[in-house]
């Protein structure tokens, strides 16, 4: 009777340790510390949230490289803008010279009038994703969600890019729309009208002014953008890292203990041959 519980135990103790050696190897070959849930429940939970959050991180990710996009985009214009309304200012000035011809203002108008076919296009400009890249309204931009609770804009209305308040002259004080304003300008100076072009060219200044501050405002949603981009980076990485501390093996730890558990089911297995040979006198007696 005691023979026969010794070879049970010890078999109960080959199995066990037989058990162990196969879960570390499987640890090994899958570079998982956890087979099944049931391995670590408490893990495994932790597992589940981090997979669920690196997740909506990936999501808010790309809305963040397609606000960037936009973004770039949206600099791009404004960057252009700027240089063809300075161009435009130039030309203007070259009108203004009193020795000017009424042919070379013809072609000065008509420089002008590419130049605001050039601006006039962005109204009509789409980004990427085939929406107005500069929408008529606040209610139609779009805001991309790039965190929890956390949405942003990345470009203007076309009304805070065309339009601005002029600050001398005869519209002192009220708002300008940057396309009639072009065009004003042309009239003038095919006209020749002194009072008409001076009058373009300090609106002209007040939107050359205008459009930097657009870019000031745009260069706050880069930036706003850029941050956001930052900080998902740093999170995932965070997640990444967490998770990996959860579910991958660590095989300074894992080795030893799988050759310690070979080790001793060699020894295990002695015993249980020493074990099984003296319950095989006994009977033979």
């Amino acid at each position: 009777m005691t023979t026969m519980f010794g070879i049970n135990s010890s078999i109960s103790s080959m199995l066990s340790t037989d058990s162990a050696i196969a879960s570390y190897q499987n640890q090994i070959d899958t570079k998982k510390k956890i087979q099944q849930p049931s391995d670590d429940p408490v893990a495994s939970q932790q597992i589940d949230t981090l997979r669920r959050s690196l997740s909506g991180n990936t999501a808010y990710q790309k809305n963040v490289s397609t606000a960037t996009a936009v973004s770039d985009q949206s600099n791009a214009a404004l960057s252009d803008i700027s240089t063809q309304l300075s161009s435009i200012q130039n030309k203007l000035q070259q009108a203004m010279n009193g020795t000017s011809s009424s042919s070379s203002r013809d072609i000065l108008a008509k420089e002008i009038s590419t130049a605001t076919d050039q601006i006039d296009s962005y109204k009509t400009t789409t980004d990427t994703n085939g929406n107005a890249l500069f929408p008529a309204n606040s209610s139609q931009l779009i805001t991309y969600p790039i965190g929890d609770s956390r949405s942003v804009a990345a470009t203007l209305t076309q009304s805070q890019v065309f339009n601005f308040t002029a600050s001398s002259g005869s519209s002192a004080g009220s708002t300008v729309d940057l396309s009639t304003l072009l065009q004003n300008t042309q009239t003038a100076i095919k006209n020749n009208d002194s009072s008409g072009m001076n009058d373009a060219l300090n609106q002209i200044q007040d939107a050359i002014s205008h459009m930097s501050d657009a870019q000031g405002q745009q260069s706050v949603l880069a930036t706003q953008i850029s941050d956001q981009d930052n900080r998902l980076a740093n999170q995932a990485l965070t997640m990444k890292t967490t998770k990996s501390s959860y579910e991958e093996v660590d095989y300074k730890e894992v080795v030893p203990e799988l050759v310690a558990s070979q080790t001793q089911l060699e020894a295990q297995q002695d015993v249980f041959s020493v074990v099984a040979k003296s319950s095989l006198f006994d009977k033979l007696g």
